[in-house]
């Protein structure tokens, strides 16, 4: 079973350009999680209230699921994290967001 970690403190959110949320890791999740492997969306991520999970990974020192600190519906998904997990060891907000929610 996926540990759960202290998700405010991991992630960062950023406003879009046209009103959106983007959510992702931030470099204090990367430090203690260690390198990403795998990475998996739940199914059918359409909509999500405060504290669903929103995407399950594995790093060198943990498996990790990752919760939502905010409600909406989801706009889009990050994809290129599910053939590309390494992605998320990397400090670029533009590769290594999770999703995007309205």
């Amino acid at each position: 079973m996926a540990d759960k970690i202290d998700d405010s403190k991991y992630l960062w959110t950023d406003k879009t350009d046209d009103g959106h949320t983007r959510i992702g890791l931030n470099d204090l999740a990367r430090n203690e999680i260690g390198q990403v492997t795998f990475a998996e969306f739940p199914e059918k991520l359409t909509q999500v209230e405060d504290g669903d999970p929103i995407l399950s990974f594995e790093g060198a020192k943990a498996v990790t699921e990752i919760h939502t600190p905010v409600a909406g519906k989801v706009a889009r998904i990050n994809s290129d994290l599910i053939e590309h997990p390494e992605l998320l060891n990397e400090d670029n907000r533009d590769k290594t967001w999770i999703v995007e929610l309205f």
